[in-house]
């Protein structure tokens, strides 16, 4: 089977330009199978699954931590915060914080980055928390959702 290399040079931080490379991977794999292109095998990044694998491994030693995950991940990592305090167990908004960065310092563990995950304001006091794009897939893998 041939091979394609590619070097790649860019602007941007580390989490841009694996956001845009995933979505290429993802575009060709896409136009393969529509096209019915047998010759054209586009495989997910198995950096993100082994990273992916190995945070799976980390946060389903705390139970807390793992609630937030499944629920997070089963909305396609696409929530909003009242949504992960109530799955975290936590009485309030404040506390989540400590879920928040335990989840952060158990992805670094496993070879991932501080910005995995990004929120945003909808309205006064209404945040929606989104996982990157080019790990919800491994994740939902990982943790065999």
């Amino acid at each position: 089977m041939p091979t394609l290399t590619l070097t790649v040079s860019y602007d941007g931080s580390d989490p841009e330009i694996t956001q845009a490379l995933a979505r290429m991977v993802s575009a060709l794999g896409n136009d393969a199978a529509a096209n019915g292109d047998a010759q054209t095998i586009v495989q997910p990044s198995t950096t993100f699954d082994k990273i992916a694998t190995r945070f799976a491994g980390h946060v389903s030693r705390t139970p807390r931590l793992l609630a937030v995950m499944k629920v997070w991940l089963r909305s396609n990592g696409n929530i909003p915060l009242a949504e992960l305090v109530k799955a975290s167990g936590v009485r309030n908004q404040h506390d989540y914080s400590g879920i928040g960065s335990a989840l952060t310092r158990n992805m670094k563990k496993a070879g991932g980055t501080n910005h995995w995950y990004d929120g945003h304001e909808l309205a006064k006091d209404e945040w929606v928390y989104e996982i990157a794009d080019e790990l919800i897939e491994p994740l939902t893998r990982a943790f065999k959702l």
